[in-house]
C-alpha cells in the first residue's frame, strides 16, 4: 500500500508528513519510472519535494533521485525539465526575499519565455540550477531517450503553448486530485456512506461545478460523468467510443475508471489539446510521441511516474510529460473569526479567513500543520483536511494526545512557519456524569401543560449538538429530537448550563431519558420526569378569621391526595390525610393556626408542596384573613301553646311557633340564621332567615343590639328526635359553629282520659285517650317506671278528624285519687308526666 498526495494544482491541499493515506501505486495505469525531484534554496534546509513548493526562486537547485529505473530502460532512458518563468508577480505576492527578484523580469538569451534544461540520463542522480523564478515546472521523461534540440524562435510566435502548457497542468491536477479522493474514499471505513458528501467537499475546495453522482449507475457512467465535470473539454467527447471503455468496464472502483480514462489518447490530449504535444514535438523534442502521465507518490517518498501502456507512433520515441504548477504566492495571512473551541479527541470542523479570496483558494498548499502552545515547549503535529466549503477546514485530534488549554494553529510555507491568527482552545468533552435537570425547571415538566422550557446543569454542554427525548426503559421507542439553547452558541467555550424545550402536550406522566449527543458522536442519558397534572383548588381564596385558636378550611379542586403539605408565613397548616387508594380527589380538609401578628384584611400566599415536586407550588393570596366570625353566645326558648305532656331539659315541642331569643356577636348589620337538623336523615329543608324576613310562620328580627328574636315552629326544620340547630351567618366573615337550641319533640295532646270496665289482664283494664299526635305514644301508667303497651293504633274521631282515639291499658287500682297518668313515647326508657288525670 502506497501514501497518494495531490501534487498538483494551485489548491491542491498538503498534510504533514505521515499522515497522507496509503494507497496502491499508478491506478488506472502502470508505472514507468520511480523518482524523486526536491528542491534546494541556499542557505535552507531541509531540501523539500518539488510538488509541495509554494515558490521557485531563481539560483534554486532542482535535485532529481533515481528510485526505480525498470532495468529494461535504465541504459537510454533520460529525464529534462521544461521551466515557465514568472512574467509579471501580482501586486502583493512574490518573492519571500526582501526587495526585487533580480532575475524576476529576465528573459533566456533568445527572448523565449519557455525554459529547457538539459537532459540527463535517469539512471543517475542529477541537478539543475534554476535560471529563472518560475510557476510552471514540466519534467518529459523518455525511457529511449530524449533528443532536445534548442528552443527555436518559434516558441515566441507561438502565443498558445504557455497557455496550453497552464491549462495541461492544472487539469491534470484537478484529475489527480480527483483520484486520490476517490481512492482515499474507497479505502476508508465510511465507504458505505454516500460518496456525493465527499463530491461537495472536492467540488468547493476546487471550484468545480458537479452534479449528484447516481451511485446505482455503472461505474463507466459515473466515471464518464466525473472526468467530464473536471474537464470541460471533454463534454463533446465520448469515452465509450474508444478503446478506453474497456479499461472502464473492467475497473474495480470508480477512482481506477477516473485514472484510466486520462491516461493516454485521446482523453489526455483533451486535457490541454493535441496541439501542445505536437508544438512540443516540432520545437524541442524531435520525433517524440507525447503521452499524459500522473505522478503517485510511494513509500519510499518518491514519485511514480504513472501512465497507460500504448504504442508509439511509427519513427516516433515515446516520452510522459507531466507538469506541476505552482501558485508562486508568499504565504496567506489566515485567520480564524474568534476564539475557537474545540473538544479533545476528536474530529472538528473550523471556520477560517484570509486577506483576499486568492489566499483562501491556495491555503491548503500549507503542510505540517501544527498546534503550539506557550504551556509545552514542543509544538504538535496535527491532521488538517479541507472540509465542505471553501472558507472551513476539518481539524483532526482522534489520534492526537493533548492536554486541554489554548494553542495556536502553525504550518510551513515552503521554508518558512506561518500562524493562524486567532486562539484555539482545547477542551475535554463533558462526561455528563452529574448533568441534570435543575429542580425547578423539573417541576415545570407536568402533563399537559405544552411547550416548557427546562435548564440542565451539572456538567459542561458547549460540544453537544443534538438532544432527542425517549420513555425510559422503552427500548423500541423512537427517540424525538429537540430544540436547545446555549447560552454563548455551540463550540463557544465552557457552558455550565443549556435549555431544552420540552413540549409535554403529547407526553404521558412517566419517567424519561434527554439524550445528549455531542459533537464526537457519544451520546449521554439525563433522567427526567414528567409529573402528572398539578394540583388545582378552585374555591379561592380561602377565608379564615382572626380570633381562632383553631380552625378548619375546606379544599376543593382537583387532584388534592397529591399534596403533601401547605405552608404560609404567619399560618400554621396540617393536611387532613386523603383516603387511600383515592385518585383525582376533589375535596380536602386543612386545619390551621394564624400567627398572633396577622390582622385583619391580611392576603398570606399559600405553598403547595406536591408530591414528586422539588420546590411548593405558589398560590399568590390564596388565604384572606377575614374579621372574628360571627358567635351565638346564647339562646332561650320560650313557647305560647299549651303542653300536656311534660318537656325534659334541653327539649322544644314541635307543632307551634317557639321563640327564641338569640345573643349573637360579631353579628354585623347583615346577619342571616340557618336552621337545621343534626340528624341527615330527618332534616327536611334548612330554614334560612335574615332579620325582617318571614317564611311561613317563621320569623327573624332585631330585638335590640346584639340580640334577634327568633319564631319558628321546630317541626318544620326537623322530624322528632333531632338536634335543632343554629348557625349565624356573615357574607364577610363567614359562619360561626352552630349552636344547639335543643332536641326537637313532637309531644301528643291529650283532651280526655276515660278507664273502662274491660279486664285485659290480671289487674289490667282498658282505657282510652282521645286528642292528637297519639301515634307517639307507646305506653301508658301511674308512674315513670312502669307501663302498659297500648292495645293498637289511633284511630280518628268521626267528624273531627283531627282528632284521635287510642286504646290504652292501665292498671288497677290507681295509686290515689286524680292520680296523674303517664305515658312513653315511642323508643323512651322513662314515663312522662302529663296533666291528664283520672
Amino acid at each position: 500500500m502506497r501514501r497518494f498526495l495531490i501534487l498538483f494544482g494551485i489548491m491542491a491541499f498538503f498534510v504533514p508528513q505521515g499522515c497522507a493515506s496509503t494507497l496502491p501505486p499508478c491506478l488506472g495505469g502502470t508505472s514507468v519510472s520511480t523518482f524523486r525531484l526536491i528542491l534546494q534554496e541556499e542557505g535552507r534546509s531541509p531540501a523539500l519535494p518539488l510538488s509541495s513548493m509554494n515558490i521557485i526562486q531563481s539560483g534554486a537547485k532542482l535535485k532529481y533521485q533515481p528510485v526505480h529505473v525498470p532495468l529494461a530502460i535504465k541504459d537510454k532512458a533520460q529525464i529534462a525539465i521544461l521551466l515557465v518563468p514568472v512574467s509579471k508577480l501580482p501586486a502583493g505576492e512574490g518573492s519571500r526575499k526582501k526587495g526585487k527578484d533580480k532575475d524576476k523580469d529576465k528573459e533566456d538569451e533568445n527572448g523565449n519565455e519557455l525554459i529547457v534544461l538539459d537532459a540527463h540520463a535517469a539512471k543517475d542522480p542529477a541537478e539543475w540550477v534554476i535560471p529563472q523564478r518560475s510557476s510552471i515546472v514540466g519534467v518529459v521523461f523518455g525511457p529511449r531517450g530524449l533528443d532536445v534540440k534548442k528552443v527555436s524562435t518559434l516558441v515566441e510566435k507561438n502565443e498558445n503553448l504557455i497557455p496550453q502548457l497552464a491549462d495541461f497542468a492544472q487539469q491534470t491536477a484537478t484529475v489527480e486530485a480527483l483520484v486520490k479522493m476517490l481512492s482515499e474514499y474507497e479505502e476508508s471505513p465510511n465507504s458505505g456512506q454516500d460518496i456525493n458528501a465527499a463530491l461537495t467537499g472536492f467540488s468547493a475546495q476546487y471550484g468545480v461545478s458537479m452534479s449528484k453522482l447516481d451511485t446505482t449507475a455503472p461505474t463507466d457512467a459515473q466515471a464518464n460523468q466525473l472526468i467530464r465535470a473536471v474537464m470541460p473539454s471533454m463534454s463533446a467527447y465520448d469515452p465509450n467510443t474508444s478503446d478506453r471503455s474497456a479499461v472502464i468496464a473492467q475497473s474495480t472502483g470508480l477512482a481506477t475508471a477516473v485514472a484510466g480514462l486520462f491516461f493516454g489518447s485521446p482523453v489526455g490530449l483533451a486535457a490541454g489539446g493535441a496541439s501542445l504535444f505536437m508544438n512540443l514535438r516540432s520545437m524541442m523534442f524531435p520525433d517524440t510521441d507525447f503521452h499524459a502521465a500522473f505522478v503517485q507518490t510511494t513509500e519510499t517518498n518518491g514519485m511514480a511516474l504513472c501512465t497507460k501502456s500504448q504504442t508509439s507512433k511509427p519513427r516516433t520515441r515515446p516520452a510522459y510529460l507531466w507538469i506541476l504548477r505552482v501558485p508562486d504566492a508568499g504565504a496567506p495571512q489566515a485567520s480564524l473569526p474568534g476564539p475557537v473551541y474545540l473538544p479533545l479527541g476528536g474530529k472538528s470542523e473550523v471556520k477560517i479567513a484570509c486577506a483576499n479570496p486568492g489566499q483562501l483558494r491556495i491555503l491548503p498548499r500549507a503542510r505540517e500543520w501544527q498546534l503550539a502552545s506557550t504551556a509545552h515547549t514542543a509544538p504538535v503535529p496535527v491532521t488538517i483536511t479541507v472540509g465542505n466549503s471553501d472558507d472551513s477546514f476539518e481539524l483532526d485530534l482522534s489520534h492526537t494526545k493533548l492536554p486541554a488549554g489554548q494553542y495556536r494553529l502553525t504550518a510551513m510555507w515552503d521554508w518558512d512557519q506561518v500562524e493562524v491568527k486567532g486562539d484555539v482552545n482545547l477542551r475535554p468533552i463533558a462526561s455528563f456524569t452529574d448533568a441534570k435537570a435543575t429542580a425547578d425547571s423539573q417541576d415545570n415538566l407536568v402533563e399537559g401543560s405544552g411547550p416548557v422550557k427546562i435548564q440542565l446543569a451539572g456538567a459542561d454542554f458547549e460540544f453537544v449538538n443534538k438532544v432527542a427525548i425517549v420513555p425510559s426503559g422503552d427500548s423500541k421507542a423512537t427517540p424525538k429530537e429537540l430544540s436547545f439553547t446555549l447560552p454563548k452558541g455551540p463550540s463557544a467555550g465552557e457552558q455550565t448550563a443549556m435549555d431544552v424545550d420540552v413540549d409535554s402536550s403529547a407526553l404521558r406522566a412517566g419517567s424519561y431519558l434527554l439524550k445528549l449527543t455531542q459533537i464526537n458522536g457519544s451520546t449521554h442519558d439525563v433522567a427526567i420526569t414528567i409529573h402528572p397534572s398539578n394540583p388545582t383548588v378552585s374555591n379561592l381564596p380561602l377565608r379564615v378569621n382572626v380570633g381562632e385558636p383553631q380552625q378548619t378550611v375546606t379544599l376543593e379542586g382537583t387532584g388534592l391526595e397529591r399534596l403533601e403539605g401547605l405552608v404560609s408565613e404567619g399560618a400554621t397548616w396540617e393536611l387532613v390525610p386523603p383516603p387511600a387508594g383515592v385518585r383525582d380527589l376533589g375535596e380536602r380538609k386543612a386545619t390551621l393556626k394564624l400567627a398572633a401578628q396577622v390582622k385583619k384584611d391580611d392576603k398570606l400566599d399559600v405553598n403547595m408542596k406536591i408530591a414528586g415536586h422539588h420546590s411548593p407550588l405558589k398560590i399568590a393570596g390564596g388565604l384572606r384573613v377575614a374579621g372574628p366570625r360571627p358567635k351565638i353566645a346564647s339562646a332561650s326558648a320560650s313557647s305560647s301553646q299549651a303542653i300536656y305532656v311534660a318537656l325534659r331539659q334541653g327539649e322544644i315541642a314541635a307543632g307551634a311557633a317557639v321563640s327564641f331569643a338569640i345573643r349573637a356577636e360579631n353579628a354585623g348589620l347583615h346577619p342571616a340564621i340557618n336552621l337545621s337538623c343534626t340528624n341527615a336523615s330527618d332534616v327536611k329543608v334548612p330554614l334560612i332567615l335574615h332579620p325582617g324576613e318571614r317564611n311561613g310562620t317563621a320569623q327573624l328580627d332585631f330585638a335590640g343590639e346584639g340580640v334577634l328574636f327568633l319564631s319558628a315552629d321546630p317541626g318544620t326544620v326537623g322530624q322528632s328526635g333531632c338536634q335543632l340547630i343554629a348557625t349565624l351567618a356573615v357574607d364577610e366573615t363567614g359562619s360561626s359553629d352552630s349552636y344547639t337550641l335543643g332536641r326537637v319533640v313532637r309531644l301528643p295532646n291529650i283532651a280526655q282520659f276515660t278507664l273502662g270496665n274491660e279486664k285485659l289482664a290480671d289487674n289490667v283494664y282498658s282505657g282510652t285517650l282521645t286528642g292528637q299526635e297519639l301515634q307517639t305514644i307507646e305506653k301508658t301508667g301511674w308512674d315513670s317506671k312502669n307501663g302498659v303497651p297500648v292495645q293498637g293504633f289511633p284511630t280518628p274521631v268521626p267528624g273531627t278528624p283531627q282528632d284521635q282515639t287510642l286504646k290504652i291499658g292501665m292498671p288497677w287500682p290507681p295509686p290515689s285519687p286524680r292520680a296523674p297518668i303517664y305515658v312513653w313515647l315511642r323508643g323512651e326508657k322513662e314515663g312522662r308526666l302529663t296533666m291528664t288525670k283520672y
